[in-house]
């Protein structure tokens, strides 16, 4: 997935605050949720309930915003 589109939903999510969730969809079938989300070359920095994950960035395939204001929630692939 282009580094963009995940640095655009790890915007949504710092700025939606507390009891928004993003959860990252991988190749493998895995779901991978986080509180904060960081794109380095091409990694994916994953952070949730105090642990750090790693993941290629060319392994996520899609991406779930949930607003938990608004209740909102949205598919980005």
């Amino acid at each position: 997935m282009d580094a963009a589109i995940i640095e655009d939903y790890a915007r949504k999510l710092r700025a939606a605050g507390p009891g928004a969730s993003l959860v990252l969809f991988t190749r493998g079938g895995h779901e991978h949720p986080a509180h904060d989300v960081r794109t380095a070359r091409d990694l994916v920095h994953l952070t949730h309930d105090g642990t750090e994950t790693v993941i290629l960035r060319s392994e996520v395939v899609a991406i779930r915003f949930r607003d938990a204001k608004t209740g909102a929630s949205r598919v980005g692939f």
